[in-house]
């Protein structure tokens, strides 16, 4: 297939005959995938069954041995500047020696080129971002002096100030408190709402069917995708989690989720 040739448009994510493996352990198996635009997708499963590996394999910042990804029809190297990323805030350096504001200024990079210095355009466009994460008064401070949750507020920030039309990221309520989940959660459903796809990659089962309208089960392979309330079963719940079942809320057989 021709890089350049368009592949399910009417998708947000495409994903086929997907393959990852990191040495000759498999990290995920024969992924297909669809996620449309427009929806809320949470993608969960247990420890160690390949979500974070297949945001990365999309994102092309892991290498599959087989298959292919597209973003609304194209490569995703073609499709950068549409796609903000938040990746897991155990996997960013904090330590290094920037302001907030720059951090979300680094957003805007791909528009306004990296040998160019922001100017009152993109300082204000930062500037709102953080407003929508009620992080503006904290403008001027060192990202390693904030706290885990203003960090991870920062990061969606500068996502935000990207104006893409999918947002992906990577366990964004992990670590954080009530309240930093609140202004989260309720930034991401307006941005659904409004039209942006937005994926997540998600730990706590018990929020989900509040949270998500579409959701991927993952284990290695795909267990079951579609809309939460037809995929968040008893019986794709077992077909995910096998024995560490007992510690989830699982809904009752044959009951409406």
């Amino acid at each position: 297939m021709r890089e350049d040739m368009l592949h399910e448009p009417d998708q947000a994510l495409h994903v086929e005959d997907l393959t990852v493996s990191y040495g000759a352990t498999p990290a995920l198996w024969d992924i297909d995938l669809d996620i449309p635009p427009g929806v809320m997708c949470a993608i969960v499963g247990p420890n160690g069954a390949g979500k974070s590996t297949l945001l990365k394999a999309a994102l092309g910042l892991v290498r599959p041995v087989a298959g292919h990804v597209r973003f609304l029809g194209r490569p995703v190297a073609q499709m950068r500047g549409q796609i903000g990323y938040v990746p897991q805030r155990h996997s960013v350096d904090w330590d290094f020696p920037t302001t907030v504001r720059d951090v979300v200024e680094m957003g805007l990079y791909r528009h306004i080129g990296w040998l160019r210095r922001p100017g009152k355009a993109a300082h204000a466009r930062a500037m709102a971002a953080l407003a929508e994460m009620g992080m503006q008064d904290y403008a001027d401070r060192q990202i390693s002096q904030l706290s885990g949750g203003q960090q991870q507020r920062v990061f969606i920030a500068r996502a935000l100030v990207q104006d893409a039309p999918i947002l992906v990221l990577d366990e964004p309520m992990a670590g954080v408190d009530a309240s930093t989940e609140a202004v989260i959660i309720a930034l991401l459903k307006r941005l659904r709402d409004e039209g942006r796809t937005i994926i997540v990659v998600h730990h706590d089962l018990t929020t989900v069917q509040s949270y998500f309208d579409w959701l991927v089960m993952l284990n290695i392979r795909i267990i079951a995708q579609g809309p939460v309330n037809d995929v968040y079963t008893a019986q794709n719940l077992r077909a995910a989690y096998g024995r560490h079942l007992a510690m989830i809320a699982v809904p009752s057989e044959g009951a409406a989720p």
